[in-house]
């Protein structure tokens, strides 16, 4: 392999993603021409090494049931407290993360937000019940999205990524998504009808600092 091909592949192994922008690319692996970094890359993507996905280029782990790390897609902020983070379809890159710490081995569905804001500051998530702090990225299992009740889902309403504890009112027919935090929120009340949909229920936290 190429010398320049092995430093494009160390620099995934490393990074998990990169944007697919020769120049940049070039400037991060030390070649100042972007045409030699896309003669190689293409050679790289011909071989099956590398895979693009949503204008970022990754490692190709055709079999991730051998590897210890996967590489979950990154949707970038979801507000913890009111609905004003703006959901996107389209991911920012891939965070390469151990599969070890999860509680379980099928974490293709899993894709990561980081929180804003601090109120879910008091939640206890997942198996080592861990708050979820502004900062944090939140590790979001993208199956599960018909709550029954008290657990912590990520939600968009109006077009906005919001974490909150989920719960059904069913006296009145009304959702509440539930803050968990050291200072007071209020509740979001809606109505079955309304433009909300759960994207996913927050099964982890990884903390940054």
């Amino acid at each position: 392999m190429h010398q320049i091909q092995q430093k494009i592949i160390s620099l995934l192994r490393d990074q998990g993603s990169i944007p697919l922008k020769y120049r940049e690319i070039g400037r991060r692996i030390g070649e100042k021409y972007p045409q030699t970094v896309k003669h190689h890359l293409e050679a790289l993507f011909q071989r099956g090494l590398v895979v693009e996905q949503n204008e970022f280029i990754r490692l190709n782990q055709t079999s991730e049931a051998e590897s210890s790390f996967v590489n979950l897609p990154f949707y970038g902020m979801a507000s913890c407290g009111s609905a004003t983070a703006l959901a996107e379809d389209r991911a920012e890159g891939y965070i390469k993360v151990s599969k070890n710490i999860f509680p379980r081995t099928n974490v293709s569905d899993f894709y990561l937000v980081r929180a804003d804001g601090n109120s879910m500051n008091q939640a206890s998530v997942g198996r080592r019940h861990v708050s979820i702090d502004d900062g944090d990225l939140v590790v979001i299992d993208g199956t599960k999205r018909n709550p029954t009740g008290g657990e912590y889902v990520l939600s968009v309403i109006d077009e906005c990524a919001n974490i909150k504890r989920f719960e059904f009112d069913e006296a009145r027919e009304r959702l509440l998504l539930s803050s968990e935090s050291s200072d007071e929120y209020f509740p979001i009340v809606i109505h079955p009808e309304d433009n909300y949909h759960v994207m996913g229920e927050v099964v982890d936290v990884i903390k940054l600092s």
